[in-house]
């Protein structure tokens, strides 16, 4: 038999011909939080006997691997958000499962829902602007290899962006970054999952909304997408040396709300503007510092040292910081990997008037968790903390 012979009887033999019932969706959600319940306080992995085994043949030329991947609402499970987890299962939902292949990766957006009060773990915006979208991407790559774990040295050197665009609207003004966005992110069993979040999208559904994708930044790339001013569309590069997706989101027309829309892009513009073609922010090139810092272990010395405390627990096993009425809640897994000691490169960023800052994590031997905040840029007057 050839081996086109052999690649067309495998492609089929791995087609799903019916999609997994509902209630086999809530029941493997139920056994991971079973699971979680009975694995050790740091423990960040699912056991393999909750995922489906991976199918792996090898040809002469050719070699395939068919990998159970978690859906939207199990990686909200995965992330500690329960409340997100019954959004993403709810009727509300989008469910899309499309997947693109660019550069060296696969691509599969998962699921998309909108919406106020969704999340266990709210963002500060939402005091201004309640209504969240959160979506769900999956990343791995062609040629079977696993992605970097996340404590791995090459996680994260080929950073990605992912991002909605609006047709019509000049895609490095609105996106992620200017919409209050925030994402978390693991890799479990080979597979990149990120949950994004970021101002509700479904206002704009009679403009249209991509889901953008791309590799090498973890800003909007004008080498990655081509933005067409005249149309509002915009297409991925062909000629991009990374990977570059777009998913055409079909959102309901019936959502859309012009005026909603019209006061938030008004609100937006006051906003200083962002240039793609600027200069890399310092905040940006100290954040890649301190990362290359933690994980060669050399002292952090733009610590604000009164900001170093242990942090609390909440009912759920949440670690709790609070720093002069600033409050950051998150499960310890989502940080840390079991027996991990020493700082966490996994921090998020504060931005405030004066400055950026980035929330930092150390835990020692006997398990203790502390926070501190590091100066990313050199507006902040550390004299002043």
């Amino acid at each position: 038999m050839k081996d086109a012979d052999w690649e067309r009887l495998l492609r089929q033999s791995l087609a799903p011909t019916v999609e997994p019932e509902e209630q086999l969706n809530q029941s493997i959600i139920h056994q991971i939080e079973k699971h979680r319940q009975t694995k050790p306080k740091y423990k960040k992995r699912l056991s393999t006997a909750l995922l489906a085994a991976a199918l792996l043949l090898v040809l002469s030329v050719s070699a395939y691997a068919a990998t159970k991947l978690l859906n939207a609402n199990q990686v909200a499970v995965q992330f500690g958000d329960r409340l997100l987890a019954n959004a993403f299962a709810s009727a509300d939902a989008l469910r899309i499962d499309q997947s693109q292949n660019s550069g060296d990766y696969h691509f599969t957006l998962h699921g998309l829902v909108s919406g106020s009060g969704l999340s266990e773990f709210p963002n500060a915006s939402e005091q201004i602007f309640p209504d969240r979208t959160y979506a769900v991407v999956s990343i791995s790559r062609q040629d079977g290899k696993p992605m970097p774990d996340v404590a791995d040295p090459e996680y994260g050197k080929d950073p990605f962006f992912i991002s909605p665009l609006i047709k019509g609207l000049e895609p490095w003004k609105f996106n992620i970054v200017t919409m209050n966005g925030s994402y978390s992110e693991d890799v479990i069993d080979g597979v990149m999952y990120r949950l994004i979040a970021c101002d509700q999208i479904e206002i704009f559904a009679d403009k249209g909304v991509y889901l953008a994708i791309s590799s090498g930044s973890p800003f909007y790339n004008n080498k990655a997408f081509a933005y067409d001013a005249a149309t509002g569309e915009m297409h991925a590069n062909a000629d991009y040396p990374g990977a570059a997706v777009l998913f055409d989101l079909l959102l309901d027309p019936a959502k859309a709300d012009p005026v909603k829309a019209e006061a938030y892009m008004e609100e937006q513009t006051k906003e200083k503007e962002s240039d793609a073609d600027a200069e890399q922010p310092q905040w940006v090139t100290s954040m890649e510092e301190l990362r290359a810092k933690v994980r060669s272990g050399e002292s952090i010395e733009e610590t604000i040292r009164e900001s170093i405390q242990e942090v609390d627990y909440d009912d759920s096993g949440n670690i709790q910081y609070i720093y002069e009425g600033w409050k950051y809640t998150t499960p310890p897994e989502q940080i840390f990997k079991e027996g991990q000691v020493g700082f966490s490169d996994h921090f998020s960023i504060i931005v405030e008037n004066d400055g950026y800052k980035a929330l930092l994590f150390y835990r020692d031997e006997n398990g203790v968790i502390t926070g501190r905040l590091v100066v990313l840029d050199s507006s902040v007057n550390l004299e002043a903390k």
